[in-house]
């Protein structure tokens, strides 16, 4: 259990108003201020639930363990830990005198009663560390030990994610656990939350490193472009990231051509990828490999992300631990040609017919984007005109955006998009739910794809682990289970008078400890 690693969809929900302290005014003379772009309100900022701002909930509460450029962990509240030989047993030394913001000591019953909302809760399932831990120990104040059901390789990654594992006050639940308060231990602590934007403060009695800034101001702007428009206009200092406030790769376009801001670009963390449904005419697999061999990927990232991302050749971009080997770029429409003939496809005027049916897949799509990320529809309509090259006929279908994942659940579906989850819950998380039969909406599952889940997850060594992933990549290449198709980018753009920002290790972090405004 040495390198350990790994979904969690952003869904605001219901406005929470907090005050866990006086507001501060905002006069000229005030202190240092990093006024930030929000897409959307921040919801209910309780680290065990569904809801909140990832990067807010980031800011506020922290983990045990945390995750570091490149997949390496290192001690968040937990100052070290030891695994017993077997791998049954985590024990965690925690560090001296931290504190909650509101004064309750981070001690080791603190620690059990946050896994206690959590561990075993089955809405908790997505990640396996939730099903594995069968008990939380406390052999006293400053030690938590942690007993698995069974060795599980990814467990200290996946106590890095933000929720439901960061560590809130006792204090800030009432007696029956109902949460009232967002306090952590983190740098920042919040001052107020509204549907307009919401404000957190510096702590100054933060146990590491306090950043140099003194407050953060939340801006709710729903709109893209006007965000864009608030930063080049200097009432904003900092938007991007995928779930703060994204831009487009037309926006960074435009940002990247203005001298008074800087586009900021990291390692990307996500692929996006096409899938199959096996019950539809995509479960011949000579369909699917024509299909995999139709689309020009090199071309379509060109066009669509104008340069800010590449051709997908994994399951996973590169810089993601245990993301295996490149896959071919499999660009080939003379070869898909061949490979729908072979299989008795015929063309039919310009439409393939086998046994009296014209071949024609459904393309589901949501029927409008997330905010600042590229329309499904365009990506979808250059995934058509590269079928109808070959003779495939491609329906597309958008349904809302509340429907989308139901349908996609359903099956409702010929071919559809996928995205890996990214940083901290890859590999293993993903893998989880792209991969195995219990996912709601899985990519491709198959039982050889299901056992090699299980041989990753539950690798006792580094060399075991990376050929059982090596396999399962392998084995559904083998299938044509999938079509890697770009690794989305990720960016992030400041105004010239922030220095020390840089991109974060994930998306889902808010690092501003060197950060200062002229």
């Amino acid at each position: 259990m040495s390198r350990l690693r790994p979904l969690a969809t952003l869904l605001a929900s219901t406005l929470v108003v907090s005050a866990c302290a006086p507001e501060i005014e905002n006069k000229a003379t005030a202190t240092p201020v990093l006024r930030v772009g929000l897409s959307e309100e921040s919801g209910a900022l309780d680290p065990h639930a569904f809801t909140g701002n990832f990067l807010l909930l980031d800011a506020i509460y922290e983990p045990l363990v945390t995750y570091t450029e490149g997949g390496r962990l290192k001690p968040g509240l937990a100052e070290s830990w030891t695994v017993a030989k077997g791998g049954r047993q985590v024990t965690f030394d925690l560090r001296d005198g931290v504190r909650f913001t509101d004064g309750t000591p981070l001690d080791s019953a603190a620690v059990k009663w946050n896994f206690d909302r959590w561990v075993g809760d089955k809405k908790f399932s997505f990640f396996r560390a939730s099903q594995v831990i069968s008990a939380v120990d406390t052999p006293d104040a400053d030690t938590v030990r942690l007993t698995l059901s069974e060795p599980y390789e990814p467990l200290l990654q996946e106590l890095s994610i933000v929720r439901p594992v960061r560590l809130l006050s006792p204090k800030s639940a009432t007696a029956g656990g109902e949460f009232r308060n967002p306090v952590g231990t983190g740098p920042w602590k919040l001052l107020s939350n509204s549907a307009t934007g919401a404000t957190l403060a510096r702590n100054d009695g933060y146990w590491g490193t306090r950043p140099q800034l003194e407050r953060l101001d939340f801006k709710v702007i729903p709109d893209s472009q006007a965000r864009v428009d608030a930063l080049a206009n200097g009432e904003i200092d900092l938007i991007g990231g995928s779930y703060l406030a994204p831009i487009t790769p037309v926006e960074a376009r435009s940002l990247s051509e203005r001298g008074d801001v800087a586009l900021l670009t990291g390692a990307p963390d996500v692929s996006i990828m096409l899938g199959f449904n096996p019950d539809g005419p995509a479960g011949d697999r000579a369909v699917r490999e024509a299909v995999r061999k139709a689309i020009d990927t090199t071309s379509l990232t060109n066009a669509l992300f104008l340069g800010y991302a590449k051709p997908a050749q994994r399951v996973f971009p590169p810089d993601v631990p245990d993301s295996g080997a490149d896959l071919p770029l499999y660009f080939d429409q003379a070869g898909a040609r061949s490979t729908l003939d072979a299989a008795g496809y015929k063309l039919n005027g310009d439409t393939r017919v086998k046994d009296g049916k014209k071949l024609t897949l459904k393309l589901l799509v949501p029927a409008k984007p997330a905010e600042g990320q590229l329309d499904p529809r365009t990506m979808a309509e250059a995934i058509a005109a590269a079928l109808k090259e070959i003779g495939i006929t491609v329906e597309i279908s958008p349904v809302d955006a509340a429907a989308y994942y139901d349908e996609r659940a359903e099956g409702t579906y010929d071919i559809t998009f996928f995205e890996t989850l990214g940083a901290p819950y890859d590999p293993s998380s993903s893998i989880v739910s792209m991969f195995t039969s219990g996912a709601r909406g899985p990519l491709w599952v198959t039982p050889a794809t299901e056992k090699l889940v299980d041989k990753a997850l539950f690798a006792r060594d580094d060399a075991t682990r990376a050929a059982a992933y090596q396999g399962l990549y392998t084995a559904v290449a083998a299938d044509a289970g999938f079509v890697p198709l770009a690794y989305r980018p990720r960016m992030w753009v400041v105004r010239d008078a922030v220095k020390g920002f840089v991109v974060p290790p994930t998306d889902v972090d808010l690092e501003l400890t060197g950060v200062t405004v002229e």
